[in-house]
């Protein structure tokens, strides 16, 4: 039940053709991988059935989950503050509505309409978001396959040209906006940064550590 929902919520949220690719695209890129370090939680149990943690990779797993939680709540703050300078700055708001569009119009070709695709998709979530419904195995193998179409195409959009200058520029345009609305936008942003670069080095890590034990 939950878990079709969370998977339907992970599709949505790396599909969303959303306002955070705008500022950070680190961080979106890093949300789109935050499903790494708990894979064993929620994910395929299959893949590795991994006996017992030794304590070196329990407290890798802490580690990598404190730093999820700093890098989450230091995104949600610059989250408010990038929604406070698109009310504050309609010209931003216009920026971002031309990209999106220019988004939509790159990955729509050969008959591919990328923004019914889109509110199809979020149809489809809502209408099994209360968990009151279950979803066939058709649907769910029709909506991976909607969904794995959509991010191919989203990503052949930003390799273009066209689209990584538009949103360089929006980025950097309401960054400018940010830092001068919030004295800390500054500090959040060098966070931000800084504890994407510390996950990727725990990530490497803890992938060492798992090849190391499959090979010994």
């Amino acid at each position: 039940m939950s878990v079709w929902n969370q998977k339907l919520r992970k599709s949505m949220m790396a599909a969303g053709v959303s306002a955070a690719l705008a500022v950070s695209g680190a961080a979106a890129a890093q949300q789109g991988g935050q499903a790494a370090p708990h894979g064993g939680q929620g994910g395929a149990p299959a893949q590795g059935q991994m006996p017992e943690m030794t304590d070196e990779q329990r407290q890798l797993m802490q580690e990598m989950r404190s730093v999820q939680q700093e890098l989450q709540q230091t995104q949600a703050q610059l989250s408010e503050m990038e929604q406070q300078a698109y009310e504050n700055n309609p010209d931003l708001g216009q920026k971002r509505d031309a990209l999106q569009a220019k988004i939509a119009e790159k990955m729509s070709s050969g008959g591919y309409d990328a923004e019914k695709q889109f509110e199809e998709m979020k149809a489809t979530m809502s209408k099994y978001e209360g968990g009151g419904q279950q979803p066939s195995e058709e649907e769910v193998k029709a909506f991976r396959q909607q969904q794995q179409e959509f991010q191919q195409r989203q990503q052949q959009a930003f390799q273009d040209e066209e689209v990584q200058s538009m949103a360089q520029e929006l980025r950097g345009d309401v960054e400018q906006v940010m830092k001068q609305n919030n004295p800390q936008a500054k500090d959040l942003f060098s966070k931000m940064e800084e504890r994407s670069k510390e996950m990727q080095q725990l990530r490497e890590k803890a992938m060492k550590m798992r090849q190391g034990g499959q090979g010994g």
